[in-house]
């Protein structure tokens, strides 16, 4: 049973070594004051407080004096203090929690009600997180001492903080409680018109030829569905088929299930972005990544049946360059460029129209050989296993190398190919 503590002791001022943290007079503030009617005048905002913290996430007031109040004539309407977040970088590994560090300074004193001391760490699951909830180290009860210092943060991540026992957003303009948004161009407080909108949908399958072809064509294997350009936003791949999703980073490196090798779903860093891949147990897929994106990333799909229909968008700043295309004689081997057609400008409120994306063919160019390194090799550790149903062929392969607590999903790929051709990749069975 939870006993609860009324707070009778002072805030503390910081000893040295807490020597990262201000616990000074201007972070223990008293509730801001509401005016109850419009039409008095304010001073101008008074310069920011220093941070309250150096490291993890502080916070800084500034101030504004009503003038009409002190004339005699009507109230100002607003607030007279606000908060901004500061120093929100992480601190370095081993760092004190600053919620640990408040818990810990009730350490060995005695609590009313309860025989002997303890030492206390934060509980996380209190109702109410601007409370500090204190567990005590080998028992079975927490305490809760009352409201936390106002730049605590609500949860473990920095998206809220603790504000005179209230949880507040941080808006994109960093003002605790402004309701500010990044909008879809990841633009603070933006209208979503500095960027557009592109929209399209892969079509392929493995082709039997191997000449050029139609966007329709696709060889068994790693094919590439698109370039996303560096500094696209809101970036969604979506695909409803056993192939698997794939991805590059901007150095045509694989990051998510490449060489053969399928990843657990989860989130990855990739671009200066955290990409999340997801797989259901129905083989769905998607790749999804808020951005920017620090530089291009290569949407790639693993081959191992016929129209895929992958669907992907992604916003782009409408300064840049829009045309996007990818060389093979850069030295990446079967790599195949895409030619993005017109965007649309962006609306307050987003509605999208398919464009077309042409995906050029497979063929190399006239005197291009193909780099050994290009085409896949004869072995492929599984990480997961995805539901996807395995045909008898499949399970005949003895050539693969499996760790044994993992099960195969893909077929052998073929032999490579005598320098300078392109082989046929058919499915196995």
């Amino acid at each position: 049973m939870a006993l609860l503590l009324i707070l009778l002791l002072k805030p503390m001022q910081a000893s040295p070594q807490w020597s990262r943290y201000n616990i000074g007079s201007h972070l223990v503030s008293s509730q801001s004051h509401w005016a109850a009617s419009s039409g008095g005048q304010w001073s101008n905002w008074a310069a920011w407080s220093p941070c309250s913290m150096t490291c993890g996430g502080g916070v800084s007031t500034q101030d504004r004096r009503c003038l009409s109040r002190f004339l005699g004539t009507r109230v100002c309407q607003g607030d007279e203090r606000q908060y901004r977040a500061c120093n929100i970088k992480e601190c370095a590994l081993g760092a004190v929690d600053f919620r640990a560090m408040q818990c810990s300074l009730f350490d060995n004193r005695p609590i009313r009600g309860q025989p002997g001391t303890f030492r206390w760490v934060p509980f996380h699951g209190a109702l109410n997180p601007c409370e500090l909830t204190c567990l005590a180290v080998g028992q079975n009860f927490y305490y809760s001492f009352g409201r936390v210092l106002d730049g605590t943060r609500c949860g473990l991540d920095l998206s809220h903080m603790c504000i005179n026992g209230r949880c507040l957003e941080i808006g994109c303009d960093m003002l605790l409680g402004s309701n500010i948004t990044k909008d879809v161009c990841r633009v603070c407080g933006g209208h979503n018109d500095t960027c557009l909108h592109f929209r399209s949908t892969y079509t392929s399958g493995p082709s039997s030829s191997s000449s050029s072809s139609s966007s329709s064509s696709g060889r068994f294997g790693y094919n590439e569905v698109t370039t996303i350009p560096a500094g696209a936003t809101h970036i969604r791949v979506i695909d409803k088929s056993v192939n698997y999703l794939a991805l590059m980073n901007g150095h045509h490196h694989y990051v998510i299930n490449g060489n053969w090798v399928i990843d657990w779903p989860g989130e990855y860093s990739v671009a200066g972005t955290k990409v999340l891949y997801k797989r259901s147990a129905d083989n769905r897929e998607s790749i999804e990544a808020v951005g920017p994106t620090a530089e291009a990333l290569h949407v790639m799909v693993l081959l191992r049946e016929k129209n895929p229909n992958i669907e992907y968008e992604f916003w782009f700043p409408s300064e840049r360059d829009t045309a996007v295309q990818l060389d093979p004689s850069a030295g990446h081997g079967a790599i195949w460029p895409a030619v993005f057609f017109p965007w649309r400008k962006a609306t307050a409120i987003p509605t999208t129209t398919t464009v077309s994306t042409t995906i050029l063919s497979t063929a190399l160019p006239s005197g291009r050989k193909l780099r050994s390194d290009s085409i896949p090799v004869h072995r492929w550790p599984l990480r997961s296993h995805s539901g996807a149903h395995m045909d008898p062929a499949e399970q005949d392969i003895s050539s693969r190398i499996v760790d044994p607590p993992r099960r195969p999903l893909l077929p052998q790929p073929p032999e490579p190919p005598p320098p300078g051709t392109m082989a046929e990749h058919k499915l196995i069975g």
